[in-house]
């Protein structure tokens, strides 16, 4: 998969005006998620996305306990200078694409670790 494709989904799922947009959501999104995951589940995941995507899991300290509302205001710092939408909206779109671009065992792992934290709201429906 290449990234431009990812972008491309995660711009349609957020309805987002272009790629730049789809790439900030991205970033924030992906940057806060590793650092919730443990440092293990965060690399097994970006083993299967673009490096460009794959960095932003991996980059940070990881397995931090974040609340949903702190994953929730990290995404919205790290958006808030493109202005580019609320926080739920574009988490939901960028874990919808993440879901959709690993395999399925992958895919089912990350949707019970975000049930588990309580990110239930930025988990789409099997």
């Amino acid at each position: 998969m290449e990234r431009h494709d990812f972008y491309q989904s995660v711009e349609q799922r957020a309805n987002l005006a272009d790629e730049t947009d789809a790439r900030n959501a991205t970033q924030a999104v992906c940057s806060a998620l590793g650092e919730r995951l443990d440092e293990h589940r965060s690399h097994h995941l970006a083993d299967d996305l673009p490096e460009e995507i794959n960095d932003h899991l991996t980059d940070g300290a990881s397995g931090q306990r974040l609340s949903y509302d702190e994953f929730r205001s990290r995404v919205e710092e790290r958006t808030d200078r493109a202005e580019i939408g609320e926080p739920e909206r574009l988490s939901r779109a960028v874990v919808e694409t993440l879901l959709e671009h690993v395999d399925d065992e992958e895919a089912d792992d990350l949707r019970d670790r975000l049930e588990e934290f309580g990110y239930d709201e930025i988990v789409p429906d099997r």
